[in-house]
């Protein structure tokens, strides 16, 4: 049983494993939303707001959760506190996690305003954000998140005054660009001086020198290039960090725990190469989820490892490589510049290993298709963008004449310009392409 949320959305591909994945992902989600967005189905069942930070993008990917979630920002609008931090909502007396997991109140209404351009929660909510974050001034008046729940289920240790103190800067970014779009200029430069004060801070203590004691090397990357803290001329050594503390994990996997998890499948992919993360997920060695599948999981679990009689084995938070697979091997990714879908993008990974991908997601102007296959020496990608959008496509070619680019109802191929072959990118109208790479 779950609320009547739509579900058109898919991601199928060559692979039977991620696809078990994928389908247990699916069902660990449904199960987990009646009336609430619930931690787990059978234990406790609360409305945990570090699960919700954790996983909403991944529940938007595979859902419509545009009703759910506007239902979801009341909850916390009723739960939330004016003097300390609440974990759930509805509010059930726990108040020990922290800043992390309060803040889905914020994070949450970001992603529906993204994903579904919706402007009048961000304009409703505006004076209920800014004494939100008055609160979190005065709980935390140095900036330092130093205490609550950090990483939850990593395998290492991993400071809150890392993983809060981060959290606290995107609150700060998101509260700058709602500023913005309330036509708040004032509070807009206010809280872009608070994001570099913060971002300056986590620099400072977390990169520029060495971190003492023990701590989850990956969660620590991960953090710090997710949230843009490692200047532009560092990020190389940054990336080398990252991959050496993944390569030094049990089977060269991740360790991470309930946020890390989410961010390294895309900080890889980003800086380093998708490919290794497709390596990752698509093993049946411990810990991931092909060691879940592998052990008989239908559901993903809360723990790298099975448990009979603590944690749950229906839990959505590791449920986040759902989003990687719609974003990184469908290649589907919102435009921050452009919410709602009215411009977006589409970069396919084609990995080896992988011979076809079908992805569909459904974005308030219509249905997006990014599908891709490998025949005969090529990849061949039907995409299709609704009425109303654009699409800034890029697939990976070498050679002017290895490209082809036809619209569906048009009989010759499209002429691309000289900086389509330089940067590999190129802009499509609303329609249906098939593109033709030759290798």
């Amino acid at each position: 049983m779950h609320s009547d949320v739509v579900n058109n959305n898919s991601f199928v591909c060559s692979s039977d494993l991620i696809n078990s994945i994928q389908e247990a992902v699916e069902r660990t989600f449904r199960a987990n939303i009646i009336s609430v967005q619930s931690d787990c189905a059978a234990r406790e069942k609360f409305g945990y707001g570090g699960d919700l930070n954790a996983t909403s993008e991944s529940f938007i990917y595979n859902l419509d959760m545009h009703s759910f979630y506007t239902k979801t920002i009341y909850d916390w609008l009723d739960a939330i506190n004016d003097s300390v931090f609440v974990d759930t909502a509805p509010y059930v007396g726990i108040r020990y996690c922290g800043l992390s997991w309060e803040s889905a109140f914020l994070i949450t209404q970001y992603y529906l305003y993204l994903y579904y351009n919706d402007v009048d929660l961000v304009r409703e909510m505006y004076k209920f954000d800014n004494e939100w974050m008055d609160k979190v001034g005065r709980i935390h008046p140095d900036g330092w998140v130093s205490h609550g729940l950090s990483d939850h289920e990593s395998l290492e240790p991993v400071p809150v005054k890392l993983t809060g103190t981060c959290h606290y800067l995107q609150c700060a970014r998101i509260m700058s660009e709602f500023a913005s779009v309330t036509g708040d200029t004032e509070r807009e430069l206010y809280y872009n001086n608070l994001a570099c004060k913060l971002r300056d801070q986590i620099k400072s203590e977390f990169w520029d020198k060495p971190v003492e004691g023990r701590i989850n090397r990956q969660t620590l990357f991960s953090f710090l290039l997710y949230h843009g803290i490692i200047p532009d001329a560092e990020i190389e050594a940054a990336k080398d960090s990252l991959l050496t503390a993944v390569n030094n994990g049990p089977s060269g996997h991740f360790t991470t725990g309930i946020f890390g998890t989410k961010y390294i499948p895309e900080v890889i992919s980003e800086h380093c190469s998708p490919d290794i993360v497709f390596d990752i997920v698509n093993s049946t060695a411990y810990p991931g989820w092909g060691f879940m599948i592998d052990n008989g999981a239908t559901t993903i679990w809360e723990t790298w490892k099975e448990s009979d009689n603590t944690f749950s084995n229906c839990h959505p938070m590791f449920g986040t490589i759902s989003e990687w697979f719609f974003r990184w091997l469908g290649g589907i990714k919102p435009d921050p510049d452009y919410p709602g879908f009215r411009k977006f993008h589409i970069s396919p990974s084609t990995p080896d290993g992988l011979t076809y991908v079908n992805c569909t997601y459904f974005s308030p102007l219509g249905k997006i298709i990014s599908n891709w296959k490998k025949m005969d020496g090529s990849i061949i990608y039907h995409i299709e963008i609704p009425e109303g959008s654009k699409a800034l496509v890029r697939v990976p070619f070498e050679e002017p004449y290895n490209i082809r680019i036809k619209k569906s109802d048009e009989p010759d191929f499209m002429p691309l310009k000289m900086e389509n072959y330089q940067t590999g990118k190129f802009e499509l109208s609303e329609g249906k392409y098939d593109i033709t790479v030759s290798s």
